[in-house]
């Protein structure tokens, strides 16, 4: 039965999604998603996708896709493939009220969306149900629910994509029953139960075998959505045709000998097994191997404490390696630097304590090198910059020191966190492509240099944590007309541009935290109308917020000015509570000078600071319809008077309450206790009277 529908797990995955692929914010993670899967789709379109365009139907574009799935140009005249597909119309059609799947009523099953036919025999060859969004979309309509076994009646599929949907259970044994099949692909397919089927081993023509499950990384490790269990790998073996091997993110245990069956592939191209929950601890130790075709192995995030593989060096067309977070320690073998062939390789998030090996700058064909999170130390090697083809280059938390690698190609540069103790070159100009440059968390000394502004792609820069000395003016962004992320925070910088200067940028994040910007609000922050995070604390103003200031915060969702000297009444700021994010909403004023009641409390905001100003008054009362989220709240060290509202009651969520050093008066709410959540609260040098709930006796700090 199938129906269209979406489940609350995916609109978690949706906000991960959408923050890690989609903002300014450099993550490790995107890069690494976008990689495979680019790898995996590009790979997968050669294959089977031109094999399939003449003899079962052609090429659809994206708007075609979305109206149902993809169409066949042939007519049937196979019987019992036309009564399945009218099974198949007759129950869609009673629950697609959204009409996803209109195109399939009254037409004939091989001029529907996503049917192909064989144009001799008439046969259905092909069914292509994938969703036609963004994978990372996950708030679209899609097919959910259980896959009919009426399906293996089709005996003649060569193709089949169920990828992108939600279909309930197990991965259905009869899978294993069509023996013409030479293209599976049930990418986040949404089968989460069971094990994969041994049947699967009978598909001898099969080419393409896709099971990856959908994951996400967090500081707590890696949260994989449910997924099917590999209880035996021993099948593989019998896919003598296959090319294209991804069980990425599929259980699969330690127990689980998944090398020798894979060993049995001679014609094997591909072969993702990364994210299998964390459960291949471990690669043989042989010498040699029998998939020596292989060009794309990715066995990442899977916590695999080993040296590197000696098997590795049979693998000399290797185009893709992909061993990121694992635990490979010790040195890595200079057979590295004979893989001509060898266009990205990611080692980040390893063990590796030694120097950058000279051999990696033998990879002439090398695009994308990622070599963060690890314990690489010394020089940066100069020879870096004889990769003429090298775009991402990912050196970020090591102990590196040197020179910046001056190579032209380069798209993405991050040297962050390391020991890099040098001026910045003017050189740095030159490098014509860059988009991404992150050089925060080092030692870069001296001025910036005015070649900065010539680099008219920019869109990313961070010098943040430096000790740069420089008065910052137009020149250095002139020509910076892509930039949307700037921080230039903790370092002795001052920003001197005139009052009428229109950048030729629009920001979404600037900070500039612990830099000479006062004593009044820069002018030229009015143009900035796309901002979403603004940190200007510790800056030296002395100022009122300017009119202005409003047309700016129509897309904050993070406002840091503390640690200044602003004084005159705050507006009631209004965050934007139709944007997703992933990080907390906030609006830090504390250590200022505003004077005044506080009218409201805000809504849509995570943490409020607004301690040691001069604010007086009453606490505002809620009317029930806002939207007040607050985990953190601050107003200590002010001058609120009036008794404690009964409505922060109301606040499920708060973790953190601090209303000391106020005029506060009046009996306790003893629906304080009610809180839940609360860890630490502090009501300390008011004149508070009443007992204490014996609720909150539990909190990890409390100050009455």
């Amino acid at each position: 039965m199938f129906m269209f529908g979406n489940t609350n797990w995916v609109r978690g995955f949706s906000r991960f999604a959408k923050s890690n692929f989609h903002s300014p914010f450099r993550e490790s993670a995107d890069l690494l998603t976008k990689s495979r899967s680019q790898q995996a789709g590009i790979f997968g379109q050669s294959l089977i996708g031109n094999k399939f365009r003449g003899s079962v139907d052609r090429k659809l574009s994206n708007r075609e896709l979305e109206n149902g799935v993809q169409k066949a140009a042939a007519s049937i005249t196979s019987t019992c493939g036309y009564k399945l597909l009218k099974d198949f119309e007759h129950v869609l059609t009673e629950k697609d009220k959204h009409n996803l799947l209109s195109t399939w009523s009254g037409v004939e099953c091989c001029e529907r969306h996503g049917v192909g036919c064989d144009s001799r025999k008439g046969h259905v060859v092909k069914l292509d149900l994938r969703r036609p969004v963004p994978w990372e979309d996950f708030n679209k309509k899609w097919l959910e629910g259980e896959l009919s076994p009426c399906l293996q009646n089709l005996k003649h599929l060569r193709y089949l994509d169920l990828s992108m949907n939600n279909f309930y259970g197990k991965i259905p044994e009869f899978l294993g029953s069509f023996e013409h099949l030479e293209y599976l692909n049930l990418l986040g397919s949404g089968f989460s139960e069971g094990v994969v089927p041994h049947h699967l081993g009978n598909l001898s023509r099969l080419q393409v075998l896709d099971l990856r499950n959908f994951f996400m990384l967090s500081d707590g490790g890696m949260n994989g959505l449910p997924a099917p269990t590999v209880d035996d790998l021993r099948w593989v073996s019998s896919l003598s045709s296959l090319r294209y091997l991804d069980l990425s993110g599929i259980v699969i245990t330690e127990q689980i000998d998944w090398f020798h069956p894979v060993n049995m592939l001679p014609s094997l191209l591909t072969l993702n097994l990364g994210s299998s929950l964390y459960m291949i601890l471990k690669t043989p130790s042989v010498k040699s191997v029998n998939f020596t075709s292989l060009t794309s192995l990715d066995l990442s995030q899977n916590s695999i404490n080993s040296t590197f593989p000696v098997w590795l060096s049979n693998l000399t067309g290797l185009m893709h390696l992909d061993l990121n977070r694992n635990s490979f320690h010790g040195k890595i073998p200079d057979f590295i630097g004979t893989f001509s062939a060898l266009a990205s390789i990611d080692l980040s998030y390893n063990s590796f304590k030694t120097l950058i090996p000279d051999p990696l700058c033998n990879l002439s064909s090398l695009v994308h090198l990622g070599l963060s999170h690890n314990m690489f130390s010394g020089l940066v090697p100069s020879n870096l910059g004889l990769l003429l083809r090298l775009e991402y280059l990912n050196l970020h938390y090591n102990q590196l020191s040197g020179n910046i690698p001056m190579v032209s190609n380069l798209v993405h540069l991050d040297l962050s966190r390391n020991l890099f103790s040098v001026p910045i070159p003017s050189s740095i100009g030159l490098l014509s492509r860059l988009e991404d440059l992150y050089l925060h968390d080092n030692q870069f000394n001296g001025n910036i240099p005015m070649s900065l502004g010539q680099l008219s792609k920019l869109k990313n820069l961070d010098f943040s944590y430096n000790s740069l000395v420089e008065v910052l003016s137009e020149t250095h962004f002139t020509n910076l007309k892509n930039l949307i992320y700037l921080d230039l925070s903790l370092n002795s910088l001052a920003l001197n541009f005139s009052s009428r200067w229109i950048p030729p940028f629009q920001l979404q994040i600037f900070r500039a935290s612990s830099c000479n910007i006062g004593p009044y609000f820069p002018n030229w922050l009015h143009t900035q109308t796309h901002l979403q995070k603004l940190d200007l604390s510790n800056s030296s103003i002395r100022d009122t917020i300017p009119e202005w200031f409003e047309n700016i915060m129509s897309h904050i969702l993070y406002l840091d000015l503390s640690n200044n000297e602003i004084g005159g009444k705050m507006p009631l700021f209004h965050f934007d509570s139709n944007v997703d994010v992933f990080y907390q909403t906030s609006l830090k004023m504390n250590s200022n000078k505003f004077e005044g009641s506080l009218a409201a409390f805000l809504s849509n905001v995570e943490l409020l600071d607004l301690s040691d100003n001069l604010r007086s008054g009453d606490l505002p009362q809620t009317d029930g319809t806002m939207n007040l989220s607050f985990d953190v709240v601050n107003l200590s060290k002010n001058r609120f008077s009036g008794s404690i509202p009964i409505d922060l009651c109301k606040l499920p969520s708060i973790i953190v309450l601090d209303l000391s050093q106020n005029k506060l008066s009046g009996r306790l709410p003893v629906c304080l206790g009610n809180l839940s959540g609360l860890q630490a609260m502090d009501l300390s040098n008011n004149t508070i009277t009443g007992h204490v709930p014996s609720s909150l006796g539990s909190l990890t700090q409390q100050h009455i």
